[in-house]
């Protein structure tokens, strides 16, 4: 799709490093909305269909975070932790001039945005949670659950590698594209956005092998236990939870959003 010629980028500063932003929309009629992508690594690319919303009177603003795209490389594992990408959204928000927002928060990026919402910063009007989770090993038994329902070759390869520790071959992400096909996107061919945006995430692996593990299907890695389910009644904001029939995000984990989050739909 042609971005909108009103698109314009920028960076933040956070912890001496650079987040490349973009902000789409002259407009403020309405407040704006900034995006936070999945992952970790997959870009702001594929959230670009949004740039549409500009043309309703509200400036959309997306960017890549760190370790991605166009923002700073890390190389040590230990720089990784929810605390980086916190300080990051603030600079960002600060950067783009987001005093008071909507945020929109898509797979990984569902974990940001509550961490964040649970902070209660000032100025967030509400978020919309789309294939989010608020519970990594709730996360981790339904992603096993939906890997026992694929076809027999195709679950076999996936637990071999990853028990193998041999992620990054081939045959792996054969069969892991295979999974993401079915319960990330079913159409066919993907669009070219979530393909370059997929690839990216693989291409730039480090935060997430830190933080959620290497095995797309299996998260472990520094949030292996990380759950806020008993403090969802902390968020005060209006939430938007989204999650489609053949989600990675189940009619269980999207329920324990909707059910723990008092002022959701």
């Amino acid at each position: 799709m042609p971005e909108l010629s009103s698109a314009r980028e920028g960076y933040a500063s956070s912890h001496g490093h650079k987040t490349r932003f973009r902000v789409v929309g002259e407009s403020r009629a309405r407040l704006p909305l900034l995006c936070i992508h999945g992952g970790p690594g997959m870009t702001q690319l594929y959230l670009h269909p949004l740039d549409e919303m500009a043309t309703t009177g509200r400036q959309v603003v997306f960017y890549d975070q760190l370790g991605c795209g166009g923002s700073d490389r890390l190389e040590a594992d230990e720089a990784w932790s929810l605390g980086l990408f916190m300080d990051e959204i603030e600079a960002v928000r600060a950067a783009a001039g987001l005093e008071h927002c909507h945020l929109l928060a898509h797979g990984w990026g569902g974990i940001l945005a509550l961490e964040y919402a649970l902070g209660h910063p000032s100025g967030l009007a509400s978020l919309v949670l789309s294939s989010a989770i608020a519970s990594v090993p709730q996360w981790r038994e339904e992603s096993a659950r939906l890997v026992d329902e694929l076809p027999a070759e195709i679950r076999t390869s996936l637990r071999a590698h990853a028990r193998a520790g041999t992620m990054a071959e081939a045959g792996y992400q054969r069969a892991a594209d295979a999974f993401f096909r079915r319960h990330l996107c079913r159409m066919s061919p993907w669009p070219d956005c979530l393909e370059r945006s997929v690839a990216s995430a693989r291409a730039t692996p480090a935060a997430r092998c830190a933080l959620l593990g290497a095995s797309e299907l299996e998260p472990g890695g520094q949030l292996a236990e990380w759950d806020v389910i008993a403090r969802l009644g902390e968020i005060e904001c209006p939430t938007l939870v989204v999650s489609g029939r053949y989600d990675l995000t189940t009619p269980s984990i999207a329920a324990a959003l909707y059910q723990g989050i008092p002022s959701s739909e």
